[in-house]
């Protein structure tokens, strides 16, 4: 896997961001974005859900049924 090092001011912007970070170079050319990490409370309430008897689906069962739904 490739890494770059980023420098304090860059790591302390990604570090206390709550939202995605667009990252460019000095051209100002878009290169792509960072997402944040999970929060304390979205990992909190997604190990509620996974101790839940809620139904889960997978991608593939919510795909057909959506496209069941156009064939309708």
């Amino acid at each position: 896997m490739n890494y770059i090092v980023l420098n304090n001011d860059q790591a302390r912007i990604l570090s206390e961001s709550t939202d995605l970070v667009e990252l460019r170079d000095q051209g100002g050319r878009h290169l792509g974005f960072v997402s944040p990490g999970f929060t304390e409370e979205e990992i909190v309430v997604a190990k509620q859900r996974l101790d839940s008897s809620e139904p889960r689906y997978s991608t593939q069962e919510v795909l057909d049924h959506l496209r069941s739904l156009e064939q309708r």
